[in-house]
């Protein structure tokens, strides 16, 4: 789950991490309150999920609470990346001398990342990285020998010690893949603030932090994703015409790369899970059955926990409710198949033998459509 910026300056200041003083706004009146309390210059800042905030003119400086209500105003009639801004940052601008990068970035492998680098991204020249144990985390003699190679000033080196030991504290406290504070800013006066930050939070952990997973922003989520987080379901939207319902993440993708292999698109991957119940998969068949772009939906289930008997009850009540407007193709496989099939024998659907096979036939169908 990604943050936007606001939040994620909320979190690190918490932890002790200079941010921009300043405050979010949802209308221009808002952004103008704001500007007079921080008095002076300040920046008005796009809050959205997407990038090339700047370069869509999202961004701007404005010289006073006039000049921050028009521009947010105008920031506000944007949308960046086909988002609407509904919101807007509105901070204290400060002078930069020098603007860097610091990055701390959870690997598959388990290693952490550690980035650091003289300049904001991108990067004309190659960053300084350092490979960090989880289970031993970010000591200060590897901050310290990134920062003299940066060739930072004393007091500014032992700011950046105590700040990437700060978003370690970060990484792990909310078990974030992604930390990063591009750019951080050297002050004339020696000091490190950070003017923009990103963190992305594992979706896996989120039971661990829900005050975390409240600052989703539910206009963010389209309808098929906010019923699907309703029935606890993993459902990612795609650009295709064939709709698939599966159980597990290996099988999601399997099905996905065998219609795409198929000459296929796939418009969905929507994953009910191990052991999901009929009303569960009632609750993701529903979903495909009213999703209009479709053309065709493939049920592919490898039965272990999960029952293929649970599963052809679930597709069995979402055709009663929604009907069977597209072609159906079920492949059941594993415990309780027979009876699955037993019991889907009279539905309007079409029993495969195989994962293959039914995405055939389901790439046909949507072709011909």
């Amino acid at each position: 789950m990604r943050l936007h910026e606001y939040q994620a300056k909320r979190i690190l200041s918490q932890r002790g991490i200079s941010t921009p003083e300043g405050g979010v706004a949802y209308t221009p009146g808002e952004a103008h309150e704001v500007a007079a309390q921080l008095r002076g210059r300040v920046v008005v800042k796009a809050q959205v999920l997407a990038p090339g905030r700047g370069r869509a003119g999202g961004i701007r400086v404005a010289e006073g609470p006039e000049a921050a209500e028009l521009a947010a105003q105008e920031i506000m009639s944007l949308a960046i990346g086909g988002l609407p801004v509904r919101r807007v940052l509105v901070e204290r601008a400060i002078d930069i001398r020098r603007q860097m990068y610091m990055g701390l970035a959870l690997q598959p492998t388990g290693e952490v990342q550690f980035t650091v680098a003289s300049e904001a991204a991108p990067f004309t020249e190659p960053p300084r990285t350092i490979a960090l144990d989880y289970g031993i985390g970010l000591l200060p003699f590897q901050v310290r020998e990134l920062a003299f190679a940066l060739g930072l000033p004393q007091r500014a080196t032992e700011g950046m010690v105590q700040m990437g030991l700060a978003l370690w504290d970060t990484l792990i406290a909310t078990d974030a893949l992604w930390v990063e504070l591009n750019p951080l800013a050297l002050t004339p006066v020696e000091d490190l603030v950070v003017v923009d930050s990103k963190i992305t939070l594992d979706d896996n952990a989120l039971y661990r932090h829900p005050e975390l997973a409240e600052l989703r922003e539910a206009e963010e989520l389209t309808p098929a994703e906010s019923e699907a987080r309703r029935y606890g379901l993993y459902y990612v939207g795609l650009d295709g015409n064939v709709g698939s319902l599966v159980n597990g993440a290996g099988l999601a993708m399997a099905t996905s790369d065998a219609i795409e292999a198929l000459g296929g698109r796939s418009a969905n991957i929507l994953d009910v899970g191990g052991g999901a119940r009929a009303q569960r998969v009632a609750a993701g068949m529903n979903i495909l059955l009213r999703d209009a772009r479709l053309r065709s939906i493939l049920v592919a289930i490898f039965g272990g926990i999960t029952r293929c008997d649970e599963v052809a009850a679930g597709i069995l009540a979402a055709i009663q409710c929604s009907g069977a407007p597209v072609p159906i193709y079920v492949r059941l496989t594993g415990t309780n198949e027979h009876e699955g099939r037993q019991m889907l024998a009279g539905a309007p659907v079409t029993l495969v033998s195989d994962l293959y096979e039914g995405a055939r036939l389901a790439v046909a169908t949507a072709e011909a459509a």
